[in-house]
């Protein structure tokens, strides 16, 4: 498996798993997080070296689970937005003991089959601005990508498979198909935005019916405060990930 690191190889390991399409979810959080912990970032299905790649939820999990038992480094920590969030979800329900702890950052985990089917529609009417690259660069703009994050976001989104990219939204990964979520006994924390859908605030709030899981609702912005709220978001994650349990 392809993967981005940043910091010290001898920190604890914290896993990022990027949200769909967008390999460097997490750019404003590299610098941050890589000053306590040694992070790791696998391309995913849909970006990077993987934008090629078809996506199906059941086959990346288990690629991932494979790939993170052979770091050898003990437990580590993960964290995930948006499908980035649902696949660490399924990780931590099957997985549990290569974690010690897990972040949500707004997934959604409680997708109506009508729901799937439009944002599924609405995919295949967006695909072709992967294509347009002064879009892209307006949107890495947006999002506080710097000049090399922009570029490698305009050169993989350009080989996003259609099929792919309608995937991401077809292929559910839903909180009623890992019912062992309820006696996972590591520490979790799910965030969504204040601008979330419905269905996303709807999983946040579903997850916190583990005693383990906290939850907030941050209180700025939408599907993408990660990268737009870096400031005020930054705090939280690092306060959560660095505490005693």
């Amino acid at each position: 498996m392809v993967y981005d690191q940043y910091g010290d190889s001898s920190a604890p390991a914290l896993i990022l798993l990027h949200g769909a399409a967008a390999l460097d979810t997490f750019a404003n959080q590299y610098e941050v997080l890589s000053m306590r912990f040694h992070v790791l970032v696998p391309h995913l299905p849909g970006a990077g070296s993987a934008a090629e790649e078809p996506y199906d939820p059941r086959q990346t999990c288990d690629a991932l689970a494979e790939w993170i038992a052979s770091l050898g480094v003990g437990k580590v920590a993960i964290m995930g937005h948006s499908v980035g969030a649902e696949l660490a979800f399924r990780l931590v329900c099957e997985h549990e003991a290569l974690f010690s702890r897990a972040v949500f950052l707004s997934p959604w985990l409680t997708a109506s089959a009508r729901s799937a089917k439009l944002y599924a529609a609405a995919a295949k009417l967006t695909h072709p601005s992967l294509k347009r690259e002064k879009l892209l660069r307006m949107q890495a703009k947006y999002w506080h990508l710097n000049a090399e994050q922009t570029q490698k976001l305009v050169e993989y989104s350009a080989r996003i498979p259609l099929e792919t990219y309608v995937a991401f939204f077809e292929k559910r990964t839903r909180l009623s198909d890992e019912p062992q979520y309820a006696s996972v006994s590591i520490p979790m924390l799910a965030i969504c935005a204040k601008g979330d859908t419905r269905e996303t605030q709807a999983s946040v709030r579903a997850l916190g019916e583990n005693k383990n899981c906290l939850t907030v609702r941050f209180p700025l912005g939408s599907h993408d405060f990660v990268l737009r709220f870096a400031d005020k978001l930054n705090p939280i994650l690092l306060d959560y990930l660095l505490a005693d349990d």
